[in-house]
């Protein structure tokens, strides 16, 4: 019989620090069984930001669950995001969720198609646009 549903206590999931330290991660979406989507609740702190980077073939939701009002620079300029609100990032957009506040700020993020993991994303050099090789 095929799985019904699968449920998550996000609370119980390993808090996973970006390498070299900085905004952590639980994986929603690997601890649920998800194939064709991806999603984490990202912690970020005062001073945090996430790389400036697009994507191959994932595009993405982001929703600011607290901590507002926090930024998200898309394509060189800073957009303020208020708790519950929304954005829809297409792929190619380059985009970096950061945190210039003195509050902890929780972020949901959501991508389909899943891609073929780190490698979807695509770190950009925020003054020239081009893509950083890994």
């Amino acid at each position: 019989m095929p799985e019904r549903y699968a449920k998550v206590d996000p609370s119980t999931l390993q808090e996973r620090e970006r390498k070299g330290g900085g905004a952590a991660s639980r994986d929603l979406g690997g601890a649920l069984g998800a194939e064709n989507i991806t999603a984490r609740v990202w912690r970020f702190g005062p001073g945090h930001e996430m790389a400036y980077h697009r994507h191959r073939v994932q595009e993405e939701f982001y929703q600011l669950v607290s901590g507002g009002p926090q930024e998200v620079l898309i394509e060189g300029e800073p957009v303020v995001v208020n708790d519950g609100e929304w954005l829809r990032l297409p792929k190619a957009t380059n985009r970096k969720i950061q945190n210039h506040t003195d509050r902890e700020a929780t972020w949901l993020a959501i991508g389909a198609p899943p891609g073929d993991g780190i490698t979807d994303g695509m770190r950009i050099d925020i003054a020239t646009g081009q893509e950083i090789p890994r």
